[in-house]
């Protein structure tokens, strides 16, 4: 079967189903609405010192930081909600016999786990073009200024790295309640207790910002300016360059997709 094959049984398989449109309403709502929440905090924020009024959010809403600041605020939406779905569409596919039968009706394990991979792929370029349109509508939280290449393919990047990440997960735990329960674990305390613990005990190394969650956060940063990250961040903290988080996310998609298709192949159905 061709890709377009495995995208449309895809659709046909996962459009019907109301968790599914549910997340995916979500994801827009809640997208729709922190954007809101953002532009009203960047005009409404002031702060008077020494009886001068200033608006601390303001650079925050120029050109280029703007669209960079959009993309953090997205970022969200794609940890939580984002990896949720890929965590539930593989299970789902457990729960329903959906892959086994698949096989039985002659498809190969490979094709099975190439149109998953194709369909997060599509998924991700979704998400991604929401972005670009509530940036255009919204002018980028009222900034102005054309959309940023850059922001772009991070944040496509992210999407797909989360979309990954939480259908591996899946895959490997097959139970959608403890499987998402295993991501956010992951994602939210895991990796960060054993990022600390190995900093802190072992060795104070820059190698740990490149750690699966520490590369897909680091493709949207907060737009701080640079003379804060020096502030905050120790020469062995220093956030990762948009260059070193892209490439390292490619690595991690690479591994992810090797790691599910192999598991898929030679696992039970």
């Amino acid at each position: 079967m061709n890709l377009l094959d495995l995208l449309r049984l895809e659709w046909k398989k996962f459009i019907p189903n109301g968790t599914f449109r549910v997340i995916c309403v979500l994801y827009a709502a809640s997208f729709c609405l922190v954007l809101y929440l953002a532009r009203a905090a960047g005009h409404n924020m002031t702060v008077t010192s020494n009886g001068i009024t200033s608006h601390p959010l303001t650079s925050l809403f120029v050109y280029p930081q703007n669209w960079k600041l959009l993309a953090s605020i997205g970022s969200w939406m794609n940890i939580f909600l984002l990896g949720f779905l890929g965590v539930f569409m593989i299970t789902m596919e457990f729960s329903n016999r959906t892959l086994r039968q698949s096989v039985i009706f002659g498809m190969t394990r490979l094709e099975i786990a190439v149109s998953k991979l194709a369909w997060s792929v599509a998924l991700a370029l979704a998400a991604t073009g929401l972005y670009i349109l509530l940036g255009l509508g919204g002018e980028a939280l009222d900034g102005g200024g054309m959309p940023v290449v850059g922001s772009i393919l991070g944040f496509f990047l992210q999407a797909l790295g989360y979309l990954f990440l939480g259908t591996l997960i899946g895959l490997l735990i097959r139970q959608t309640a403890l499987a998402a329960l295993s991501y956010l674990a992951y994602v939210f305390i895991l990796e960060s207790i054993f990022r600390w613990t190995f900093y802190f005990t072992v060795a104070k190394t820059r190698l740990l910002l490149f750690l699966p969650n520490q590369v897909l956060g680091a493709l949207t940063p907060l737009p701080v300016p640079e003379s804060v990250n020096h502030l905050v961040h120790s020469t062995y903290t220093r956030p990762l360059s948009p260059v070193e988080a892209g490439l390292a996310a490619l690595v991690y998609l690479a591994m992810f997709a090797i790691l599910f298709c192999r598991t898929i192949v030679k696992s039970d159905l």
